[in-house]
């Protein structure tokens, strides 16, 4: 199992990653500009959170996507993917699966879009360790981040990206249960119409392209972890979050990616979301979804 460091690492990163064509737009005078974009982007990301540093942004390579949110902010990606071996008799050891990993859905939970940073920090410095290939996508909801003080729930049109995913209940139940069952919170407000927001498109896109083998979501402040999809990938905890049941909503990712495509969905509900868990607490979560990611998600047939 990785251990993980924090600390400035002695490995040397890998020189080239392999970026999905379909996330990044490739042209030479795109890449200038969505450099010069993510310069103040990791600005104010740092500004807006104080788990965040620049200088640690800058170190996380991320690449823009060839679409911005709803008030032209950045949408962001990370993807780490394991060196290709031999093993003894001469075969290629390739990755054990695709895992999606997805935080900042909801703007105003710091404590989860924080702890995602500093994941992504240990992965740069543990890449040589790496056993599966993952795709990181840690502010899905940047205008709710960044917009105002303090930060909301909803995106810039004011609509709960996870009330807005395609389910196939959604025209049938999403908005007669937030009427019912919320008082029409506006918190929860799940949009016009399933998938109406260009960040949920986005998540969504992002999904059907990259195929993950599990997605990996955080959110708080219920404390406990939760899952949808198919048994084999029942998890037991993840550091002090223990196993249970939130049950899922008509436009929730659960609903949408564990229930009706079948992808394992693994949901850690942080205690608070504005404090930090403690350093090792985090290392001992992130060590539980190695162990986790290991030991219940496999696709050796995938052709990577």
């Amino acid at each position: 199992m990785t251990r993980l460091n924090f600390k400035k690492t002695k490995h040397p990163l890998l020189l080239a990653i392999i970026s999905l064509s379909w996330l990044v737009t490739p042209t030479l005078s795109s890449a200038q500009n969505n450099q010069t974009s993510l310069d103040g982007y990791c600005q104010e990301w740092a500004k807006k959170l104080r788990t965040v540093q620049y200088n640690g942004c800058k170190k996380l390579d991320l690449q823009a996507a060839d679409i911005r949110s709803f008030e032209n902010r950045l949408l962001t990606f990370r993807e780490f993917i394991p060196q290709t071996k031999e093993g003894e008799s001469g075969e290629v050891i390739r990755p054990r699966g695709k895992i999606l990993f997805i935080s900042g859905i909801h703007g105003d939970e710091y404590s989860a879009i924080s702890i995602t940073y500093l994941w992504m920090l240990a992965m740069v410095n543990n890449q040589h360790a790496l056993k599966h290939h993952w795709l990181f996508l840690p502010i899905a909801n940047p205008d709710g981040l960044f917009r105002s003080d303090p930060a909301t729930r909803t995106n810039a049109r004011g609509v709960d990206m996870n009330r807005n995913f395609p389910s196939p209940d959604w025209d049938e139940l999403a908005l007669k249960y937030w009427q019912q069952y919320t008082g029409k919170n506006e918190r929860r407000y799940p949009g016009p119409h399933a998938a109406s927001e260009i960040e949920t498109q986005w998540l969504v896109d992002t999904i059907r392209r990259f195929q993950p083998d599990a997605i990996v979501s955080v959110h708080a402040p219920y404390g406990l972890l939760d899952y949808d999809g198919p048994e084999h990938a029942m998890p037991t905890k993840i550091g002090m979050l223990k196993h249970r049941e939130l049950g899922t909503y008509p436009g929730s990712l659960g609903r949408y990616a564990g229930e009706y495509l079948g992808i394992p969905v693994l949901t850690l509900e942080l205690l608070s979301a504005g404090t930090m868990p403690k350093e090792g607490e985090i290392i001992k979560m992130w060590q539980d979804i190695e162990a986790w990611s290991n030991e219940k998600i496999q696709n050796p047939d995938r052709d990577f």
